[in-house]
């Protein structure tokens, strides 16, 4: 018994939590520990990457009335996010999965940045729980996985994320030597930029641009950033050394662009 109970501990200690103890976790509830364990402790939850299938995990439980999402009435919720990567790609990230699963107005209220470890938190107000299966399933589209979810107070949830595969998701193609018109942003323009020297980009001359591009490395870390607060309806310049990805916006709303840019490559 203490061989097995010692390879247990080994396990939990490199893998992380199980199935088992993720439930419990999102749950917050001693009292329904036992129903938990009967419905998690046979079998462990894993998507095709190995990692906790979260969506599955939620179902579940939701399944079984054990977890409700919904509150009586709007109240304050606090949501933290811990992970270890390169703070623009986080935030990009971070931001638009909580604008996909409904969080369009939110207040940061913490941000700890030491040696690439990222602590933020923030506040909303809300009927509505963050479901951890919809977060976790627009995350994977960039390869963030959640390595574990808590609930530490009334309304308050913590989640570690592992941002170690992350990578862009590119909403635009563009070829060489060749002007594309790009339509209306929904988020932010996100491209490969193929090896281009440079980069010609124009916005409609009804619109008030103030640029925002970003040049990521094939690790999508910042490079370089070019910002300007005043109107500037053209860009034109070169793409920094090692520059692998871009992604194109406006400083205050994308609103600002709502007839599209055209970008044009060139090698």
């Amino acid at each position: 018994m203490r061989i097995f109970c010692l390879i247990v501990c080994f396990a939990t200690g490199v893998f992380g939590v199980s199935s088992l103890e993720l439930a419990q976790n999102i749950v917050g509830d001693s009292s329904k520990n036992n129903q938990i364990s009967l419905l998690f402790s046979h079998q462990e939850f894993n998507d095709n990457n190995g990692n906790l299938d979260i969506e599955r995990i939620s179902r579940v439980l939701k399944t079984n009335s054990l977890l409700n999402l919904t509150l009586s009435s709007p109240q304050t919720l606090r949501l933290n996010f811990k992970a270890k990567s390169d703070a623009v790609l986080f935030f990009k990230i971070i931001n638009e999965a909580l604008n996909e699963a409904g969080y369009v107005y939110f207040i940061p209220v913490h941000l700890s940045l030491s040696a690439g470890e990222i602590d933020y938190t923030i506040q909303l107000e809300s009927q509505y729980i963050l479901d951890p299966g919809t977060f976790y399933r627009i995350l994977r589209t960039n390869s963030v996985y959640i390595d574990d979810i808590k609930q530490s107070a009334k309304n308050y949830y913590e989640y570690e994320l592992d941002f170690s595969e992350a990578r862009l998701e590119t909403n635009v193609n563009l070829a060489l030597n060749v002007t594309k018109n790009l339509e209306k942003p929904l988020r932010d323009y996100v491209f490969a930029l193929k090896g281009a020297k440079s980069m010609d980009i124009e916005a409609n001359a009804a619109d008030s641009w103030f640029i925002k591009i970003l040049f990521l490395d094939k690790n999508l870390n910042l490079i370089s950033a070019v910002k300007n607060d005043k109107k500037n309806n053209h860009f034109s310049g070169t793409v920094p050394n090692g520059a692998v990805y871009a992604i194109v916006s406006d400083m205050y709303n994308l609103d600002n662009i709502k007839r599209g840019l055209k970008i044009t490559l060139k090698r």
